[in-house]
């Protein structure tokens, strides 16, 4: 076929040289985000505080037992789109900082647990004592965030976050979720959510891990935990819908 033709059955383009670039351009992509590097939040091996907020436990427990993953969640240009907004918002405040020390830029965290060490909160602005973390949406996600408040999972993560920080020696009063709109055009369409810094939100997501973690060492399989609502299953990494052996992938919840 030439290159100049128009390209059948490719919706992906206008002609087979463009079909081909997409398709190169895919497989590079992929290659890139399932990447092992230090870097990569994709290959990300201990629990962070990021994941223990899911309200299924056998996606906790999966995840501790070492299962591999079967749901990619997609082809990760999501998630890299967030990625480069988190690293663009550092330097913003980077920039915005100064060195006056007002504001605490992608800082690491330790917290008091085996299971979930560390993780990277995004900002700490002193002066307002609030605790910030940047969320990229959709449309649906920004307007569910406006309408109903964050999920239970990004909710435990910036508490956490914010205890990390006191446990650090960091004031906290507060804590934010400012969700960015991924498909807008302006920041007339941002959102931010707050509500007052609650340590017993991270200490209970941290206990609760902990709990799980004991089990699987004293031999419990995932069969032995509960899942959530089937809603919750979509990215999780574990579902694969039919399953019959939850050794190797779970078929979600009910």
């Amino acid at each position: 076929m030439s290159y100049n033709q128009p390209a059948k059955g490719f919706p992906t383009g206008n002609n087979q040289f463009s079909n081909d670039l997409s398709v190169s351009i895919r497989e590079i992509f992929y290659a890139y985000d399932k990447r092992d590097a230090s870097d990569n939040r994709s290959a990300q091996r201990h629990l962070g505080p990021s994941e223990i907020g899911t309200p299924c436990d056998r996606r906790l427990a999966m995840s501790l037992l070492g299962i591999p993953p079967v749901n990619p969640g997609g082809d990760g240009f999501a998630a890299w789109l967030g990625t480069q907004g988190h690293r663009g918002m550092a330097d913003i405040y980077q920039w915005a900082d100064g060195r006056s020390g007002r504001f605490a830029v992608e800082t690491p965290l330790n917290f008091p647990s085996r299971l979930v060490p560390r993780g990277t909160g995004d900002l700490l602005d002193r002066k307002l004592r609030c605790f910030v973390d940047w969320k990229f949406m959709g449309t649906w996600s920004l307007k569910a965030l406006r309408t109903s408040g964050p999920k239970p999972t990004y909710r435990v993560q910036v508490h956490t976050y914010a205890y990390g920080a006191v446990k650090r020696g960091e004031k906290v009063d507060r804590v934010a979720i400012v969700g960015m709109p991924r498909q807008g055009a302006s920041l007339d369409e941002m959102y931010c959510w707050s509500e007052p810094y609650d340590q017993l939100v991270a200490v209970e997501a941290l206990m609760r891990v902990e709990e799980i973690g004991k089990r699987v060492d004293q031999g419990g399989a995932a069969k032995d935990f509960p899942t959530a609502a089937k809603s919750e299953c979509r990215y999780c990494p574990f579902h694969l819908p039919g399953s019959s052996d939850l050794n190797h992938a779970c078929p979600g919840g009910t």
